[in-house]
Order: structure tokens, then C-alpha cells, then sequence
């Protein structure tokens, strides 16, 4: 019998907590490698998450948001007095993060982190597949460390200023990654500093098997070795919110990015991109980047949990 294949997410815990009209609507755990984890896990891939929260209330939380999406949580170390909290302000489908509690100002998140590395890489299989999220800190020994098959999402710049060009090469090409996501504005920001012409140079470049390109509702690009593909989106949904809605289009590419053992061709472009699409549509149309999961934490009685 074949053994299951694992999805692995490593590092610290986040929650989020969602305001609207000044009031505390939903907390929920957060992160993007984890949100992208959950939604492999719900639609039935084996799925662990290794990493470390506080013994706090926004601790127990974020576990339970991972156990609620049948997440193996058994490596999770609670330790620290602070799971780290981002506090997302909606306004329409947009939000604005900030890490002290508007209501009563007590800043919950901090830089460092609670990670062990060593921790982390004792407790991997030699076939899994790793999920991160960004050139952060924590990810950078994992990504030289490890040899399991890996792959990234970079949704931010703001961790690649301080590093410099050949630090980034080294990374990225030498991970050799399966997939590499990112968004349109972390590609302008690629293209200008590397003075490249177009993504197809970039994937030269950076060398991952599948990079994908996301532009929002102007769709996605998929670059191989073979083609560069531009799918438009065709299909609109009302939405409440768009967090998460990245992490799980993420997730529909990996899956059957695996699932059709990495060979990918321009049948599977437009299969792969329909099935994200319909999820994307899903998640946006709740609040939340879980809420189509579970409904989350729901507080009743009062409008501020950071200190409970």
C-alpha cells in the first residue's frame, strides 16, 4: 500500500482577529502557509502543521482551527506567553491590519519568533512536502536545510529589501522548488531589481518547475520551461471578504500539481485554474480566510478577548 502523502506547514501560530463598526466579529487562525494547509487537509490530503503558539487563549484558538480542519496538530509546541494576532479592519472586502487591538490597545504580535528549527526538522518525513510562506527569517534555514520537495508563496516584499540580490538567487535557486506563487506586486518588484523584461525571464531567473503569477481579478499566469499560459478570470462572485483567497488558490495548484505527479501541461493549466477559481469564489464569499471551513470564534458578551 502506498503511503499517504504529507503536507507539512512549519512556524509560529497566528490568529486573526476581524473588526467591523469598531466590534470584534470573528477570531480565527491565520497565516498564509496555514490557511493553505487547511484547505489541502479539507479535501482529504494528510496534513501535519509543526510549529509553536503561546499559552493564551489566541493559542488554543489557532489549534483548534487547525484540528477543526482535520490538521495534525501533535507537533505543535505551547510555549511563550503570545500566540502572535493580527487585527484585520474590514472595510467593504478590503481590510487593514494592525497589530494592537483597536478596542483596547495591547499589541499582539511581536518579531521574534517562538520557532525550533531543529525541533522542526526532527519531526519532518524524508517525502513530504513542505509549505512556506515568504523570505522571512524563520523560512530561510528551512529552505537551505531541508532536501523534502518544497513549495512557496511570496506575497510581500517587505522581508526581501534587506536582502540582497545574490541572497535571494541563492535561496530560490538552490530550494529547487516545485512551485513558486506570487503575487503581481512582488513581480514588479522582481522584474525592476533584477532588470528583467517580462516573467518569462524571471522564471529563467529563479528556476522553480511552475511559477505562477497572480493578478487578482485579471487572473494568473503559469510559466513552465515549455509555456507561459494568461488565464482570465470568467467567473465573478460577491464578496465579503478576500483574505485567504490567495492561500487557497495556492492550495488547488499543489494538489493536483502533486496529484498529476508535477507533470503539468496546458490541459492541466485549465483544469487546475477552473477548480481554483471555484474555491477562491467560496472563501471570498465568507468572512474570513477559513470562514467557508467552520464558523470560528464568535465572541457573545464582549468585544475584546486579548487578555482573557
Amino acid at each position: 500500500m502506498t503511503k499517504a502523502r504529507r503536507y507539512v506547514a512549519l512556524g509560529d501560530l497566528v490568529v486573526d482577529c476581524y473588526y467591523a463598526d469598531g466590534k470584534l466579529l470573528r477570531v480565527d487562525g491565520g497565516g498564509s502557509k496555514f490557511n493553505a494547509l487547511c484547505n489541502l487537509s479539507v479535501r482529504g490530503n494528510t496534513t501535519c502543521a509543526i510549529g509553536a503558539c503561546g499559552n493564551d487563549l489566541f493559542g488554543k484558538i489557532a489549534i483548534q482551527s487547525l484540528e477543526n480542519s482535520k490538521v495534525d496538530t501533535k507537533f505543535i509546541q505551547v510555549k511563550g506567553n503570545m500566540t502572535k494576532s493580527y487585527h484585520l479592519i474590514l472595510e467593504k472586502t478590503r481590510h487593514t491590519s494592525i497589530k494592537n487591538c483597536p478596542i483596547c490597545g495591547k499589541k499582539t504580535w511581536y518579531d521574534n519568533s517562538l520557532q525550533d528549527t531543529e525541533y522542526y526538522l526532527s519531526h519532518l518525513n524524508a517525502d513530504d512536502i513542505i509549505i512556506l510562506d515568504g523570505l522571512k527569517d524563520e523560512n530561510i534555514p528551512i529552505l537551505k536545510q531541508t532536501k523534502q520537495q518544497k513549495v512557496l508563496d511570496i506575497g510581500r516584499i517587505k522581508r526581501l529589501i534587506n536582502l540582497t540580490n545574490q541572497e535571494i538567487l541563492s535561496l530560490l535557486q538552490q530550494a529547487n522548488l516545485d512551485i513558486l506563487q506570487l503575487n503581481e506586486t512582488v513581480e514588479k518588484y522582481f522584474l525592476v531589481r533584477f532588470g528583467l523584461i517580462n516573467s518569462k525571464e524571471l522564471f529563467k531567473l529563479l528556476m522553480p518547475n511552475l511559477l505562477v503569477i497572480t493578478r487578482g481579478k485579471e487572473g494568473a499566469d503559469f510559466i513552465t520551461k515549455d509555456f507561459h499560459i494568461n488565464k482570465k478570470l470568467l467567473k465573478y462572485k460577491q464578496e465579503i471578504d478576500d483574505t485567504g483567497a490567495g492561500d487557497a488558490f495556492f492550495s488547488v495548484i499543489i494538489q493536483n500539481y502533486f496529484d498529476h505527479n508535477k507533470q503539468v501541461d496546458k490541459f492541466w493549466v485549465e483544469r487546475t485554474f477552473e477548480q481554483a477559481n471555484e474555491l477562491t469564489c467560496k472563501v471570498v464569499s465568507y468572512l474570513g480566510a477559513r470562514g467557508y471551513i467552520w464558523s470560528g470564534y464568535r465572541p457573545i458578551k464582549y468585544n475584546c478577548i486579548c487578555s482573557k
